[in-house]
């Protein structure tokens, strides 16, 4: 599939996903939810659809096994994944004390997506998994929340749930991007203070940003290997409102990056592949 034809297959499950889940029409009218969600799709699309054409290339549209995401949410990513990679199982894991608005809606949507969930503090315990038990596990704006002395055992812990041969596909915002270089010109922090998420008690905002290169050399040491990296710059649907003159000048930039590879290094996230050393079994 390409990239466009995933991007179609996706959208409607992301707005699904929000609409069913967090804001149905007992919480929100059709009219008032569409125009708060005026243009806000476009990054989790494309970040979705990134990630599911990495693991598609990696794997192959006919890849079995076991497919684990790590911070699974409002279910964007895992379950466009159970639609478009159909044989293999997947489960969603997440922070035990998330709060869910209508967690019955949850519940019913991982039974039609064939889907499980786990809940576990990746910080504190060890992923609830045999060794070696997943094909691919993606994890996606899950990092950067990280306490910084846990990254090494979190990585660690993935690593070890995935067989020989198997992938890891992890997306975060890009420390180095021309956004974050731009604030510190003006003498401003590239993050706010860190305070807790209201929906996920215990779990903090932005903690820490990484570059690619930091990733790839920590996850060298675990017996991973880059396979592929993407960054790209996908944020214009949270920059401005709908008609904004910031939201379209951040469109264009988006598109403008696009067109010239020289930009790319600049992008606001990384995506990166990595495949586990070792035989196949």
């Amino acid at each position: 599939m390409t990239r466009a034809e995933i991007e179609k297959a996706v959208e409607p499950i992301i707005r699904r996903s929000l609409r069913e889940l967090e804001y149905t029409q007992a919480d929100v009218a059709d009219a008032e939810f569409a125009t708060h969600t005026d243009g806000m799709f476009l990054p989790d699309v494309r970040r979705v659809s990134l990630i599911v054409s990495m693991a598609l290339s990696a794997l192959g549209r006919d890849a079995t096994g076991e497919g684990l995401e790590v911070g699974s949410a409002f279910g964007y990513l895992l379950f466009s994944a159970a639609v478009l990679l159909p044989q293999m199982r997947w489960t969603g894991l997440d922070y035990p004390g998330r709060t869910y608005r209508h967690p019955e809606a949850y519940e019913k949507a991982y039974r039609e997506y064939n889907c499980r969930f786990v809940a576990a503090d990746i910080c504190k315990e060890p992923l609830p998994f045999a060794d070696g038990q997943f094909s691919v596990v993606t994890f996606s704006e899950v990092l950067e929340h990280l306490p910084v002395e846990q990254v090494g055992f979190v990585f660690s812990e993935l690593a070890r749930v995935i067989r020989p041969g198997g992938i890891l596909i992890v997306s975060s915002p890009n420390q180095a991007s021309l956004e974050n270089r731009i604030k510190l010109l003006k003498g401003k922090s590239i993050l706010d203070m860190p305070n807790p998420i209201d929906s996920l008690g215990g779990v903090f905002g932005h903690i820490r940003l990484y570059t690619p290169s930091e990733i790839e050399s920590t996850l060298s040491t675990m017996g991973l290997r880059l396979e592929r990296s993407e960054i790209e710059t996908n944020i214009s649907g949270y920059r401005g409102t709908a008609k904004s003159l910031r939201r379209r000048m951040y469109r264009m930039y988006e598109l403008l990056e696009e067109g010239l590879g020289v930009l790319r290094g600049l992008g606001d996230t990384y995506y990166l592949a990595f495949r586990k050393e070792g035989r196949s079994v």
